[in-house]
């Protein structure tokens, strides 16, 4: 992958799909396409080894581009195809992986319908900081949504190596929680582990 003097990660062009909903880093995701223009993109990624990306829809329609293409976030994740397995139907499930998020720069609809990018990746939330004064340690509050997420889905900490950092048990709980897409949306796009703790322990706060 190119990178820039600064250390940051070139500008890229990526392949989009808008959906309704949030991808996060280290997500997975079921998709079912049926598409030829997704199903030929999905043979070119596969064939080039390289992801394409997943964006939120705001506004319009996920299928058919009669009415222009839709609206779309502005942050959006990298995804991985994982697996994938014939349908009834002539459908094709496929199962992808959140790999990085990244933001989107400009885009436009190609000739097959494919909305295709300009994009920069962005960096990954810092795991850990500094406790500030009157306030308890990130470490700390991470606990609190390890604990959480022990009661909602167990096995999957069981699998997770080593110690999971912030910006991971956000998005897993986020993935996990009653919450709307544009709040999945604004914790996506947040950078600041205090920012992403303060929205997701008043999410758990709700819960209780």
């Amino acid at each position: 992958m190119p990178v820039g003097a600064s250390g940051m990660a070139a500008e890229q062009r990526l392949a989009l799909f808008p959906l309704r909903t949030v991808l996060f880093p280290a997500g997975h995701l079921p998709l079912r396409l049926f598409e030829a223009r997704y199903l030929d993109l999905l043979r070119e990624c596969l064939r080039e080894d390289r992801p394409f990306g997943v964006v939120r829809i705001t506004a319009g329609r996920e299928v058919g581009l009669e009415d222009g293409p839709p609206s779309i976030a502005t942050v959006g994740t990298t995804a991985r195809v994982v697996d994938t397995t014939a349908l009834p139907g002539g459908l094709l499930g496929v199962r992808v992986l959140g790999e990085r998020r990244f933001r989107v720069l400009e885009h436009a609809v190609d000739a097959r319908g494919v909305v295709r990018a300009r994009v920069e990746f962005l960096e990954d939330a810092p795991n850990s900081g500094d406790s500030m004064p009157g306030e308890s340690s990130l470490g700390d509050r991470r606990e609190v949504l390890v604990d959480a997420l022990a009661r909602l889905d167990p096995e999957l900490l069981e699998g997770e190596r080593g110690v999971p950092g912030v910006a991971w048990l956000c998005h897993r709980l986020a993935e996990r929680l009653p919450v709307g897409l544009a709040a999945r949306q604004s914790l996506l796009e947040c950078d600041n582990p205090r920012a992403m703790l303060d929205r997701v322990e008043a999410w758990l706060g709700k819960e209780r």
